[in-house]
Protein backbone atom coordinates (compact mmCIF):
# COMPACT_ATOMS: atom_id res chain seq x y z
CA UNK A 1 0.00 0.00 0.00
CA UNK A 2 2.90 2.32 -0.11
CA UNK A 3 1.99 5.42 1.49
CA UNK A 4 -1.12 4.23 2.72
CA UNK A 5 -1.78 2.73 6.15
CA UNK A 6 -4.99 0.82 7.13
CA UNK A 7 -6.09 1.78 10.52
CA UNK A 8 -8.65 -0.11 12.48
CA UNK A 9 -11.03 2.38 15.11
CA UNK A 10 -13.98 0.76 16.78
CA UNK A 11 -13.72 -2.16 14.76
CA UNK A 12 -14.14 -0.46 11.98
CA UNK A 13 -11.30 -0.50 9.09
CA UNK A 14 -10.18 2.22 6.53
CA UNK A 15 -7.30 3.14 5.30
CA UNK A 16 -5.74 6.56 5.19
CA UNK A 17 -2.34 8.33 3.21
CA UNK A 18 0.01 8.59 5.73
CA UNK A 19 2.02 11.84 4.41
CA UNK A 20 -1.77 13.57 3.92
CA UNK A 21 -2.53 12.92 7.53
CA UNK A 22 1.16 14.08 8.20
CA UNK A 23 1.63 16.88 5.69
CA UNK A 24 -2.30 18.46 6.18
CA UNK A 25 -4.85 19.78 8.23
CA UNK A 26 -7.58 17.20 7.25
CA UNK A 27 -9.30 14.63 8.30
CA UNK A 28 -9.74 11.72 5.76
CA UNK A 29 -10.25 7.96 4.83
CA UNK A 30 -11.04 5.14 2.15
CA UNK A 31 -13.56 2.92 3.54
CA UNK A 32 -13.38 -1.33 3.48
CA UNK A 33 -15.76 -3.75 3.47
CA UNK A 34 -15.06 -4.30 7.30
CA UNK A 35 -16.53 -3.12 10.50
CA UNK A 36 -20.12 -2.91 9.96
CA UNK A 37 -23.51 -4.95 10.85
CA UNK A 38 -24.46 -5.81 6.90
CA UNK A 39 -24.62 -9.21 5.82
CA UNK A 40 -25.09 -11.31 2.72
CA UNK A 41 -23.35 -9.68 -0.41
CA UNK A 42 -23.17 -6.54 1.88
CA UNK A 43 -21.29 -8.25 4.50
CA UNK A 44 -20.52 -6.24 6.46
CA UNK A 45 -19.91 -2.10 6.23
CA UNK A 46 -21.60 -1.23 2.89
CA UNK A 47 -22.24 2.16 3.11
CA UNK A 48 -24.11 2.93 0.02
CA UNK A 49 -28.03 3.68 0.08
CA UNK A 50 -28.24 2.32 -3.75
CA UNK A 51 -26.64 -1.05 -2.91
CA UNK A 52 -30.22 -2.87 -2.33
CA UNK A 53 -29.00 -3.44 1.28
CA UNK A 54 -31.85 -2.34 4.16
CA UNK A 55 -31.31 1.39 4.67
CA UNK A 56 -31.29 0.81 8.68
CA UNK A 57 -28.32 -0.68 7.85
CA UNK A 58 -26.71 1.49 6.02
CA UNK A 59 -27.32 4.30 8.56
CA UNK A 60 -25.92 2.47 11.06
CA UNK A 61 -22.63 1.66 9.04
CA UNK A 62 -22.61 5.21 8.11
CA UNK A 63 -22.80 6.03 11.81
CA UNK A 64 -19.90 3.40 12.73
CA UNK A 65 -18.02 4.76 10.29
CA UNK A 66 -17.94 8.70 10.96
CA UNK A 67 -17.64 7.65 14.79
CA UNK A 68 -14.29 5.89 13.85
CA UNK A 69 -13.19 8.36 11.23
CA UNK A 70 -14.17 11.67 13.29
CA UNK A 71 -17.22 12.96 12.00
CA UNK A 72 -20.70 12.59 12.18
CA UNK A 73 -22.61 10.01 10.02
CA UNK A 74 -25.73 12.36 9.27
CA UNK A 75 -23.11 15.35 8.31
CA UNK A 76 -21.78 14.09 4.78
CA UNK A 77 -21.97 15.85 1.82
CA UNK A 78 -22.79 13.29 -0.88
CA UNK A 79 -23.55 14.22 -4.85
CA UNK A 80 -25.80 12.44 -7.47
CA UNK A 81 -22.83 10.88 -9.47
CA UNK A 82 -23.35 10.94 -13.07
CA UNK A 83 -19.74 9.78 -14.83
CA UNK A 84 -18.87 13.34 -15.88
CA UNK A 85 -16.64 15.96 -15.09
CA UNK A 86 -19.08 18.64 -13.30
CA UNK A 87 -17.37 20.50 -9.83
CA UNK A 88 -19.08 21.17 -7.43
CA UNK A 89 -17.88 24.24 -5.37
CA UNK A 90 -19.35 24.84 -1.47
CA UNK A 91 -18.48 28.35 -0.05
CA UNK A 92 -18.28 28.90 3.20
CA UNK A 93 -21.79 30.98 3.70
CA UNK A 94 -23.67 27.53 1.98
CA UNK A 95 -25.76 25.15 3.39
CA UNK A 96 -24.24 22.08 2.68
CA UNK A 97 -27.81 20.66 2.88
CA UNK A 98 -28.50 22.24 -0.58
CA UNK A 99 -25.84 20.33 -2.18
CA UNK A 100 -26.43 17.02 -1.27
CA UNK A 101 -28.05 15.23 -4.44
CA UNK A 102 -26.59 17.29 -6.84
CA UNK A 103 -25.49 16.07 -10.38
CA UNK A 104 -22.13 15.82 -10.14
CA UNK A 105 -18.61 13.97 -9.69
CA UNK A 106 -16.99 16.20 -7.44
CA UNK A 107 -16.72 18.62 -4.40
CA UNK A 108 -14.38 21.32 -2.93
CA UNK A 109 -14.84 23.07 -0.10
CA UNK A 110 -12.37 25.71 2.31
CA UNK A 111 -14.84 25.07 4.88
CA UNK A 112 -13.87 23.57 7.82
CA UNK A 113 -15.51 20.46 9.12
CA UNK A 114 -17.53 19.50 6.48
CA UNK A 115 -16.92 16.09 5.41
CA UNK A 116 -17.61 16.00 1.45
CA UNK A 117 -18.09 12.12 0.47
CA UNK A 118 -17.92 9.80 -2.71
CA UNK A 119 -19.43 6.74 -3.28
CA UNK A 120 -17.72 3.67 -5.21
CA UNK A 121 -17.26 -0.16 -5.91
CA UNK A 122 -14.49 0.23 -8.36
CA UNK A 123 -14.35 3.90 -9.84
CA UNK A 124 -11.13 5.41 -8.38
CA UNK A 125 -11.62 8.42 -5.38
CA UNK A 126 -9.14 10.94 -5.97
CA UNK A 127 -8.33 13.88 -2.57
CA UNK A 128 -7.11 16.74 -3.60
CA UNK A 129 -5.82 19.38 -0.71
CA UNK A 130 -4.41 22.93 -0.62
CA UNK A 131 -2.89 22.83 2.56
CA UNK A 132 -1.70 27.08 2.07
CA UNK A 133 -5.71 27.73 2.07
CA UNK A 134 -6.65 25.56 3.26
CA UNK A 135 -8.85 23.73 1.17
CA UNK A 136 -9.66 20.49 -0.08
CA UNK A 137 -12.08 18.40 -2.73
CA UNK A 138 -13.05 14.87 -3.34
CA UNK A 139 -13.68 13.90 -6.93
CA UNK A 140 -15.16 10.05 -8.74
CA UNK A 141 -13.18 9.37 -11.15
CA UNK A 142 -14.45 6.16 -13.07
CA UNK A 143 -14.12 5.39 -17.19
CA UNK A 144 -16.55 8.41 -18.08
CA UNK A 145 -15.23 10.57 -15.92
CA UNK A 146 -11.57 9.84 -16.10
CA UNK A 147 -12.01 10.15 -20.03
CA UNK A 148 -13.43 14.29 -19.75
CA UNK A 149 -10.14 14.47 -17.32
CA UNK A 150 -12.36 15.40 -14.01
CA UNK A 151 -8.98 15.36 -11.52
CA UNK A 152 -7.32 17.66 -14.05
CA UNK A 153 -10.37 19.58 -13.95
CA UNK A 154 -10.56 19.54 -10.16
CA UNK A 155 -7.41 20.47 -10.01
CA UNK A 156 -7.55 23.69 -12.03
CA UNK A 157 -10.65 24.64 -10.83
CA UNK A 158 -8.86 24.85 -6.69
CA UNK A 159 -5.80 26.82 -8.28
CA UNK A 160 -7.49 29.05 -9.83
CA UNK A 161 -10.49 29.90 -7.51
CA UNK A 162 -7.84 30.18 -4.20
CA UNK A 163 -4.87 31.95 -6.69
CA UNK A 164 -2.51 28.92 -5.43
CA UNK A 165 -0.14 27.17 -8.12
CA UNK A 166 -0.48 23.38 -8.68
CA UNK A 167 3.10 22.41 -7.01
CA UNK A 168 1.31 23.49 -3.77
CA UNK A 169 -1.50 20.69 -3.72
CA UNK A 170 -1.63 17.44 -2.62
CA UNK A 171 -3.06 14.69 -4.10
CA UNK A 172 -4.22 10.87 -2.86
CA UNK A 173 -5.64 8.16 -5.18
CA UNK A 174 -7.72 5.63 -3.12
CA UNK A 175 -8.47 1.66 -4.09
CA UNK A 176 -10.32 0.91 -7.47
CA UNK A 177 -10.36 -1.58 -10.19
CA UNK A 178 -6.72 -2.32 -11.23
CA UNK A 179 -5.84 -2.55 -15.22
CA UNK A 180 -4.79 -5.94 -13.95
CA UNK A 181 -9.30 -6.41 -14.40
CA UNK A 182 -10.89 -3.71 -15.97
CA UNK A 183 -11.38 -5.18 -19.40
CA UNK A 184 -13.49 -2.65 -21.59
CA UNK A 185 -14.06 -3.03 -25.49
CA UNK A 186 -12.16 -1.20 -28.24
CA UNK A 187 -15.37 1.84 -28.16
CA UNK A 188 -14.61 2.24 -24.77
CA UNK A 189 -11.07 2.76 -24.85
CA UNK A 190 -10.95 5.21 -27.81
CA UNK A 191 -11.08 8.28 -25.65
CA UNK A 192 -8.18 7.13 -23.73
CA UNK A 193 -6.34 5.85 -27.41
CA UNK A 194 -6.74 9.87 -28.29
CA UNK A 195 -5.22 11.19 -25.15
CA UNK A 196 -2.18 9.04 -24.30
CA UNK A 197 0.45 7.31 -25.70
CA UNK A 198 1.66 3.79 -25.71
CA UNK A 199 3.75 4.48 -23.60
CA UNK A 200 1.64 5.52 -21.02
CA UNK A 201 0.31 2.27 -20.25
CA UNK A 202 -3.30 3.27 -20.19
CA UNK A 203 -4.20 0.23 -22.31
CA UNK A 204 -2.78 -2.87 -22.47
CA UNK A 205 -4.25 -5.84 -25.07
CA UNK A 206 -6.87 -8.31 -24.35
CA UNK A 207 -8.78 -10.60 -25.82
CA UNK A 208 -9.44 -9.77 -29.46
CA UNK A 209 -11.39 -6.21 -29.54
CA UNK A 210 -11.10 -5.53 -26.13
CA UNK A 211 -8.11 -4.15 -23.69
CA UNK A 212 -7.26 -3.71 -20.50
CA UNK A 213 -7.56 0.36 -19.02
CA UNK A 214 -5.41 1.14 -16.19
CA UNK A 215 -7.83 4.29 -14.43
CA UNK A 216 -5.42 4.55 -11.61
CA UNK A 217 -2.49 5.13 -13.98
CA UNK A 218 -4.56 7.85 -16.03
CA UNK A 219 -5.06 9.56 -13.10
CA UNK A 220 -2.17 10.11 -11.55
CA UNK A 221 -0.83 11.30 -15.50
CA UNK A 222 -3.44 14.24 -15.30
CA UNK A 223 -2.84 15.16 -11.86
CA UNK A 224 0.97 15.63 -13.06
CA UNK A 225 -0.51 17.43 -16.32
CA UNK A 226 -2.19 19.35 -14.21
CA UNK A 227 1.24 20.51 -12.71
CA UNK A 228 1.51 18.88 -9.38
CA UNK A 229 4.43 17.16 -8.51
CA UNK A 230 4.94 13.69 -8.75
CA UNK A 231 6.17 13.16 -5.03
CA UNK A 232 2.95 15.08 -3.96
CA UNK A 233 0.63 11.87 -5.45
CA UNK A 234 0.10 8.83 -4.02
CA UNK A 235 -1.73 5.96 -5.10
CA UNK A 236 -3.07 3.10 -2.90
CA UNK A 237 -2.43 0.71 -5.44
CA UNK A 238 -5.21 -2.13 -4.63
CA UNK A 239 -7.72 -3.96 -6.71
CA UNK A 240 -11.23 -3.69 -5.66
CA UNK A 241 -11.52 -6.96 -7.81
CA UNK A 242 -8.60 -8.58 -6.93
CA UNK A 243 -9.48 -7.98 -2.98
CA UNK A 244 -13.30 -9.13 -2.26
CA UNK A 245 -12.47 -9.49 1.16
CA UNK A 246 -11.57 -5.94 1.57
CA UNK A 247 -13.48 -4.36 -1.18
CA UNK A 248 -17.41 -4.47 -2.91
CA UNK A 249 -16.73 -4.64 -6.59
CA UNK A 250 -19.46 -4.12 -8.82
CA UNK A 251 -17.51 -5.51 -11.64
CA UNK A 252 -16.64 -8.88 -10.25
CA UNK A 253 -19.92 -9.19 -7.70
CA UNK A 254 -22.58 -7.58 -9.93
CA UNK A 255 -25.18 -4.94 -9.07
CA UNK A 256 -26.01 -6.81 -5.27
CA UNK A 257 -22.58 -5.84 -3.51
CA UNK A 258 -21.85 -2.71 -1.02
CA UNK A 259 -19.86 0.01 -1.71
CA UNK A 260 -17.39 2.14 -0.28
CA UNK A 261 -17.53 5.38 0.93
CA UNK A 262 -14.65 8.20 0.58
CA UNK A 263 -14.27 11.15 2.61
CA UNK A 264 -12.34 14.20 3.56
CA UNK A 265 -12.96 17.14 5.35
CA UNK A 266 -11.02 20.00 7.03
CA UNK A 267 -10.03 20.27 10.41
CA UNK A 268 -10.96 23.43 12.96
CA UNK A 269 -8.37 25.43 13.01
Amino acid sequence: MNAFTLETVQEVCFLACTPISAECPVVHAFSTRRGGVSDGPYTSLNLGFGSGDERARVQANRQRFGRSVGFEGDALVTLRQVHGNRVIWLAEDDDPAQVRGTEADALITNRPQVPLAIITADCFPVLLVAPSVPAVAIAHAGRRGTAVRICQVVAGIMCDRFHIPPRTLYAAIGPGIGGCCYEIDEASAEPFRAQYSHRDGICRPSRPQHVYLDLQQANLLQLQAAGIPRPQIWAANLCTACHPEWFYSYRKQGASTGRMLNVVALRHP
